[in-house]
């Protein structure tokens, strides 16, 4: 497999990932310190192919890139948010019809997904939260301005979140309501911080002197053939670190499940089926759906 990164921040991840299943990978980074491959996609000889194609750049630079990517790759994975809007999305894969693309939804190849989604079945109310201590993105950065960053913490987590409620009611389980039967009541952003008011950041370097008009609490309700499905992410709460997802069962009786960051495994496990299922039509026609609707659902919040 040959596949190509483009942003060297978290695509260094996805090179110790590539290299771990065998892939030859060939990165491009516009820092000439990071020395990358190459400084730009356009350096890239045309004659060049590779089978996966990974867009790790900031989210305004996405379909930008995800564009110049697609006449070179078999596949085009765009980080978590995508793109600015659900129409944008669609009209990237309309412009490439012979290229495949998939927003990044590393969680549901997560190995406690089947177990986890036949309880969500069986429980009442969902709660699937993360909540960080502080572990705002390079504060002062593109991360924290929301024209280059579409949004804040709605756009970097939230994303996760409803990933997560892909994957415990999938579209394959017989007899049971689906994700695409969910709806949802109220969603609601805040921004509770200012620049000043953060000393740093336990992810990423702080910009003193930059721009923090992004949202860095967002909370979104949905309702599944009578469950309630809540979502809560947060950036920085002064509280310890709490990520999980809780079902609550009819007698009242609970279970979390402790989920963290997402294990690298994932990625791979991410990358590997959407190579070996290239040419199944029925697999991207569900991750476009599902990519749409993770675009749509983020699109609420303003």
């Amino acid at each position: 497999m040959k596949s190509l990164i483009v942003g060297m921040g978290i695509g260094g991840l996805y090179k110790s990932q590539l290299e771990f299943l065998g892939a030859t990978v060939t990165t491009v980074d516009s820092n000439p310190a990071v020395k990358a491959d190459y400084l730009s996609i356009q350096d890239i000889p045309p004659t060049e192919m590779f089978d996966t194609a990974h867009i790790c750049t900031p989210n305004f630079l996405h379909d930008e890139h995800a564009r110049l990517c697609a006449p070179l790759s078999t596949i085009v994975f765009v980080d978590k948010p995508g793109v600015k809007t659900a129409g944008d999305w669609h009209r990237l894969t309309e412009d490439f019809p012979t290229t495949r693309f998939m927003m990044v939804k590393n969680n549901q190849w997560r190995e406690q997904i089947a177990g986890l989604s036949e309880l969500a079945h069986s429980a009442k109310t969902i709660n699937i939260i993360w909540n960080n201590c502080d572990r705002v993105p390079k504060p002062g950065s593109w991360f924290t301005t929301k024209a280059l960053a579409y949004g804040g913490v709605s756009r970097d987590l939230m994303p996760h979140l409803l990933s997560w409620v892909q994957a415990l009611f999938p579209e394959d389980s017989p007899g049971h309501s689906t994700w695409k039967h969910a709806w949802d009541t109220s969603s609601s952003s805040e921004q509770w911080h200012k620049l000043c008011d953060l000393t740093g950041s336990d992810y990423g370097e702080m910009f003193a002197d930059g721009v923090y008009d992004v949202d860095d609490r967002a909370s979104m309700q949905l309702m599944l053939n009578g469950k309630v499905i809540n979502l809560q992410a947060d950036w920085r709460t002064g509280h310890p670190d709490a990520r999980y997802l809780e079902l609550v069962f009819e007698d009242d009786t609970t279970l979390r499940y402790e989920f963290g960051l997402c294990p690298e495994y994932a990625y791979r496990r991410m990358i590997q089926e959407a190579h070996s299922k290239v040419y199944d039509v029925e697999f991207w026609k569900k991750q476009m759906v599902r990519d749409m609707w993770i675009h749509t659902a983020v699109g609420k919040f303003k």
